[in-house]
């Protein structure tokens, strides 16, 4: 019975093993390893927890399936099997499809953040077939960080900690710290929340020192309920207080300069600040200050100086600044030494300085050749002539630059004993003046040591006078005078004796003096004053007037002295002379006024008024007696003209000045009635006295009308006769004619010219041109003369009308050039040449016109500098001697110097002739044969064998005519090398003209290869327009082109000449109309004033002298039209004025025939006309040259840019507007539409048969013999090229531009 119930519960425990492995097996092959995955989700949102299995674990066996939650709160089952446990719970549950989920809807923080667990467990036993878990966390923001403390202050090297905290967050958040500056985190100690409600920390440890004061540390916190880009942070400033650093300067060491001021500089950095600073030296305390400073430092001031400084943190901070105090050199040497003749000296200069000296030296006073260097000073043997004073310099440098350097010296006075040597007295020429005093000093060299005693003695007597050194006289008297003599002497011995003479002079002393005033009468005779005065030694006399001396009858006074009635002689003088005691001469002197410029001889003049003295003078002073002269004599007109001039109602002033004495009465009359001022307001009169007995009475008339024009007399009176003088009221008008110039050279391109004016016309602004004109010069060469237009003397007219030249001159008819003066008087003319002679005139201009010219005067320029020869080069074998000079107008004459092979000295050897050539060859004479140190050339054999002096040759150039004014000597280069190389092209040149060549042959190479390509280009081209040629639209109007010219014409404005003589006058010009008729713009009208060829209209293409090839218009075979445009036209006037005339700068000239009007040639260039550029026209005064209108074919631009009786030549922007017209009238209506340039151009028939052309068988070309009316002479179709139309003369738009393209190119 037992047996069974053991055997089924054995077969029970065998099944449930079974069991057991078989959910076992299944476990191991169907279930999954736990696994946590995070899920994100938000308060309110929906979430899916999806788990998922196997299909086989429900199919196997009998599993329990649930869902478990973990929150901070408690731990429970929120599902099991298809149940959820929560209303905002759902499952999805398919167990079939391994699909156990879990749907949480709205979800919270408090309920669903946590750990999910979903769990598949086997029936019965409860092992985990399937675990899967999640963490969910539903998002939080973080609360706002929290820095604390949040204004922290530290202290330098003790530990602070910053903590970061914040609140709310879920998951919990990061929080990283940073600085301000740096861009990774710092290191920090962070502690985790663990929910929202637990603050998460992170702790900042730091060590501040000085240099964190002031950081920014920076708190930021992020979780991933933030966005990317999004975070929080707070900051705090961190606020150190650091311990003092002292500095101190300005620099350390502190150099300076005794006795200048120092000043220690002590700053400090503190935080807080310090309580104080404090300087000591020494561990003394000096100063409180920050700056300390130290006046007149001193030596002893000098060494180390402390700044310290407390701010009570502890630890005070201190600095230690040097002074080092510079300062020159301080020698120390002893005074004085004395020493026997023989014996040897040393002496040592003691030197002290900082920095130490660069150099120490001795020196000797008055000996600059004696010098030692080193502080020692050693002298052996030493005799008199080595005493004296002896310095020892030392130098030593305190700053770079000249001034830093300083210098010390002290002086050792070296005593030798001796006798005195020779004596000497100074002055050696002693002068005494009477009455004065004079001191005599006597010295001995060498002096003598012991110092030596004088005594003094005079010629003829043994008693001494003076003792010591210097022998004085007070008052000096003739009877001083005589010679002196001087000994000294001392212990050792006596000197030798020196002498001297002492004169004593006496100034003039007036013995008789003249009158202080003489009045006389004119006309009186036998006038004299006499004055005598004595003096030694012995005076010279002179007479003087108005402190000018007197020319008198044979004086040989200085040249120009003149009276007042010209180079005329009006006094004599006598002398007497007599000589008394002690050398004193008496000097009696007469003036008489006689002479022969005076009346009868001795008869007194006006002009002898004055004041005279009598003036002695000798070398000791100057003595004076004056006289003053007065003469009386009836009045005499002084007024330089006898007439005034002035406008209607301008107040007039008639002058009359007379000189008279005594003081004579004015009475002025008109028409020959007596004008009385008090009973006539039209007039007054004002007198005045002037110096000299002259008298000006002065008429004034309120308002000049025209009957107050006519002569006035001015009547003058005193007890000595009467005056009366015409003056003239005249209207203002031209100056009248200057009186002859005088010239003046100041230099070689300068001559200066006086002239005395002539009546101004009234007009006080007159101006004054100087005319000159060059007539040659003595040592100009023939060749200069024929190229300036004159021969010796003799000028040849080169010009007719006034041109301006680039200094503002004008060169007139008759080669004459123009100078503006302006009111100048004198007038320097300037640029000349020179050592040329020209001729001047002077003329003179005002508002109302101008004078005649003055008389001619010449004057020679100058002589400045002559040149030197360019290269002078001698050949001693051939004896030649190459002189090359510069071109010049002078003719020279070059001197030739050798030097002596015997002495080497220089001798002339040759005079050449140098004129109208650069380059002379001389053969010098043989020197074995000729003495060429003979200026004479006389004949001499040598007789003593030559040296080896080398011969060497120079040569200077003079003028032919004066051989005294001369150049620089140029040395000639020896050798026959030189002559070799002169006759070479330097090697530069040579390669120069190598690598030209080569350049040359490349660029015709690559043109020729251009013009073959060029060609085939156009061959090709021809061929396409030709085909394209029949859907080209037909031209309406028939403006023939210019016709075709036979082989070899060159100018194309010929046969268009010929077509005006016979033809129809509608047809002439031939195109005429301008710009209307296809660009071929001819001129039509002239405009008026524009006369050319005697006013017939002619185009300026068919003028005779004209080389224009341009008449088509449009030609490329010249560049004529585009220059035409740009010279504004031709046939305008030339001068500027409305007939033609000529403007002068300055005056209106009178229109003169204008050379070269015929050919249209624009004469004269002035400043105010607009210059235009012409490329072939002539230069001015240029004649028989191209024409002036070769681009006349160009119609003037319209008369709304200037009239046309104005002459003035268009500006260039007219002509450029003119052509664009032409160009865009040439597209218009009439040529088939304004953007055809293809358009075809149609010929006028017109018989030609007296020339022949050359194309008879172009093809598509309308034939111009044919009547324009036939019926075979349809309008055809003419497509041409671009290089066609060109050698055709056609003209199309297309050809057009790039025929202005290659006008600019040429």
């Amino acid at each position: 019975m037992d047996s069974p119930r053991p055997a089924r519960r054995s077969r029970a425990s065998t099944r449930e093993v079974w069991r057991l492995l078989f959910l076992v097996v299944v476990y191991l092959t169907t279930s999954t390893i736990a696994t946590e995955e995070a899920k994100d989700t938000r308060e309110g949102e929906d979430v899916t927890l999806e788990c998922r299995f196997r299909p086989q674990i429900a199919a196997q066996a009998e599993v329990t399936f649930f869902w478990l939650r973990i929150n901070r709160r408690n731990h429970d089952n929120v599902a099991i099997q298809k149940t959820p446990l929560n209303s905002n719970y759902k499952l999805d549950f398919r167990p079939e499809l391994g699909r156990y989920d879990l749907l949480i809807s709205n979800a919270s923080y408090e309920r669903d953040n946590g750990r999910f667990e979903c769990r598949v467990k086997a029936a019965g036993s409860g092992t985990d077939i399937h675990s899967q878990a999640f963490r969910l966390t539903v998002l939080t923001r973080p609360s706002p960080p929290r820095a604390a403390p949040a204004a922290p202050i530290a202290t330098e090297g003790k530990p602070l900690s910053l903590t970061c905290s914040s609140t709310g967050g879920s998951p919990d958040p990061e929080i990283r710290w940073y600085k301000d500056g740096v861009s990774q985190p710092l290191d920090a100690t962070v502690k985790s929340g663990g929910s929202r409600d637990a603050p998460t920390t992170a702790i900042l440890a730091l060590t501040p020192q000085k240099g964190d004061d002031g950081a920014v540390y920076r708190c930021v916190v992020w979780n991933r309920a933030m966005g990317e880009g999004e975070k929080m942070e707070a900051t705090v400033t961190l606020n150190v207080n650091y311990y003092p650093r002292v500095e101190v300067g300005p620099e350390n060491p502190l150099r300076v300069e005794v006795d200048s001021t120092a000043i220690l500089q002590c700053s400090v950095d503190a935080k807080p600040p310090a309580n104080g600073i404090r300087w000591s030296r020494n561990g003394r305390y000096v100063s409180s200050s920050a700056t300390h400073t130290l006046r007149r430092v001193s030596l002893t001031e000098a060494g180390a100086y402390t700044c310290s400084a407390d701010n009570g943190l502890g630890r005070p901070g201190d600095a230690t600044l040097s002074l080092d105090v510079l300062h020159g050199p301080t020698v120390t040497v002893e005074q004085s030494r004395e020493a026997e003749e023989g014996d040897a000296v040393t002496a040592r200069c003691e030197v002290s300085a900082n920095p130490p000296p660069v150099s120490v030296e001795w020196f000797r006073e008055g000996s600059p050749e004696f010098r030692q260097s080193g502080s020692t000073l050693r002298l052996t043997r030493v005799s008199a002539l080595e005493a004296g004073r002896y310095v020892c310099k030392a130098v030593n440098v305190l700053s770079t630059g000249s001034s830093g350097r300083r210098s010390g010296n002290a002086t050792l006075t070296l005593r030798v004993r001796h006798r005195p040597g020779k004596a000497r007295i100074t002055p050696d020429r002693p002068v005494a003046v009477e009455g004065g005093g004079v001191t005599l000093t006597c010295a001995a060299n060498p002096p003598g040591w012991p110092a030596p005693q004088f005594r003094w003695w005079r010629e003829g007597s043994e008693t001494a006078v003076a003792t010591g050194a210097m022998y004085t006289i007070t008052t000096a008297h003739l009877t001083n005078e005589g010679t002196y003599h001087c000994q000294p002497s001392n212990d050792v011995g006596v000197g030798t004796i020196a002498s001297v003479l002492l004169r004593v002079h006496q100034p003039p002393r007036f013995m008789s003096k003249l009158q202080p005033h003489v009045t006389r009468k004119a006309g009186d005779t036998n006038l004299s004053v006499t004055c005598a005065a004595q003096g030694k030694p012995r005076p010279i006399v002179r007479w003087m007037k108005d402190a000018e001396e007197i020319a008198v009858a044979g004086s040989t006074l200085g040249e120009g002295i003149e009276s007042e009635m010209g180079a005329v002689e009006l006094y004599k003088t006598t002398q007497e002379e007599s000589e008394g005691r002690a050398g004193i001469v008496t000097v009696q002197s007469t003036l008489y006024f006689t002479g022969p410029g005076r009346p009868q001889g001795d008869r007194l003049l006006p002009s002898d008024r004055g004041r005279y003295s009598c003036v002695f003078e000798n070398e000791v002073k100057r003595a004076e007696s004056v006289m003053q002269l007065r003469i009386e004599h009836p009045p005499i007109a002084l007024h330089q003209y006898n007439k005034v001039a002035y406008d209607i109602r301008e107040a007039g002033y008639i002058v009359c000045e007379v000189q008279a004495y005594p003081k004579p009465e004015f009475q002025w009359s008109f028409a020959g009635m007596s004008l009385d001022p008090k009973s006539n307001n039209h007039y007054s009169v004002n007198t005045t006295a002037l110096s000299g007995d002259i008298h000006r009475s002065v008429l004034h008339v309120s308002g000049v009308w025209e009957s107050d024009y006519g002569e006035y007399s001015c009547r003058a009176a005193n007890g000595m006769g009467a005056l009366k003088a015409s003056l003239r009221l005249q209207p203002k008008g031209p100056p009248e004619r200057p009186g002859v110039p005088s010239a003046t050279p100041l230099g070689p391109g300068t001559v200066s010219l006086r002239w005395t004016p002539g009546f101004d016309g009234g007009i006080h602004n007159t101006k004054y041109f100087i005319a000159y004109r060059k007539i040659g010069a003595n040592d100009e060469s023939p060749e200069c003369q024929h190229q300036f237009g004159y021969n010796g003397r003799s000028y040849n007219s080169i010009g007719a009308n006034a041109v301006p030249s680039m200094d503002g001159r004008d060169v007139m008819l008759g080669g004459w050039e123009e100078y503006d003066c302006q009111r100048n008087n004198p007038c320097n003319v300037t640029s000349l040449q020179q050592h040329h002679t020209y001729v001047f005139k002077v003329k003179a201009y005002n508002t109302k016109g101008n004078s005649n010219y003055s008389d001619e005067v010449t004057a020679t320029t100058k002589v400045d500098r002559l040149p030197e020869p360019q290269r002078v080069t001698y050949d001693p074998k051939s004896r030649i001697v190459t002189i090359n000079i510069a071109s010049s107008c002078l003719q020279f004459v070059g001197l030739i110097e050798a030097t002596d092979e015997r002495t080497g000295e220089w001798h002339h050897a040759e005079t050449v002739v140098i004129s109208g050539t650069t380059l002379r060859e001389v053969e010098l004479p043989d020197r074995d044969i000729e003495d060429i140190s003979a200026g004479l050339g006389s004949i001499m054999v040598h007789t003593t064998p030559p040296s080896n002096l080398e011969r060497h040759v120079r040569v200077r150039l003079c003028l032919q005519s004066n051989q005294d004014i001369c150049g620089e000597y140029v040395e000639a280069e020896i050798g026959p090398s030189y002559i070799k190389e002169a006759s070479i092209l330097p090697t530069p040149t040579l390669i120069a003209i190598i690598v030209s060549c080569v350049v040359f042959v490349l660029f015709v190479g690559l043109l020729l290869i251009f013009c073959r390509c060029k060609r085939n280009q156009k061959k090709v081209k021809k061929e396409y327009e030709m085909e394209s040629s029949t859907v080209r639209p037909n031209i309406v109007t028939q403006q023939p082109p210019p016709p075709y010219y036979p082989s070899g014409m060159e100018n194309k404005g010929l046969e268009q000449s010929m077509d005006l003589v016979g033809d129809d006058t509608s047809k002439n010009p031939v195109y005429n109309g301008g710009s209307g008729q296809n660009g071929y713009g001819y001129h039509g009208n002239p405009p008026a004033g524009n006369n050319i060829n005697g006013g017939e209209w002619v185009n300026m293409g068919y003028m005779d002298n004209s080389y224009s090839n341009s008449n088509n218009g449009g030609s490329v075979n010249s560049q004529d039209s585009l220059w035409q445009v740009k010279n504004g036209g031709g046939g305008s006037s030339i001068g500027g004025g409305p007939n033609g005339d000529i403007q002068h700068g300055h005056h209106i000239q009178a229109a003169q025939p204008m050379i070269g009007q015929q050919q249209g040639l624009p004469m004269h260039h002035h400043p105010e006309r607009p210059y235009a550029y012409d490329p072939l026209g002539p230069p001015p005064n240029h004649i028989g040259s191209y024409g002036g209108d070769d681009y006349g074919h160009y119609p003037p631009p319209p008369p709304s840019s200037a009239t046309p009786s104005s002459g003035a030549m268009q500006p260039m922007s007219q002509g450029e507007d003119y052509l664009n017209q032409r160009n865009r009238d040439y597209m218009g209506p009439n040529s088939g539409g304004p953007n055809d340039a293809y358009a075809p151009i149609h010929k006028q028939k017109k018989r030609m048969d007296h020339i022949d052309s050359p194309y008879h068988d172009v093809s598509g070309l309308p034939d111009p013999y044919l009547d324009q009316d036939s019926d075979e002479n349809k309008t055809q179709h003419v497509s041409l090229s671009f290089d066609e139309s060109l050698e055709s003369g056609y003209s199309t738009p297309n050809s057009r531009n790039r025929r202005v393209i290659r006008e600019i190119i040429v």
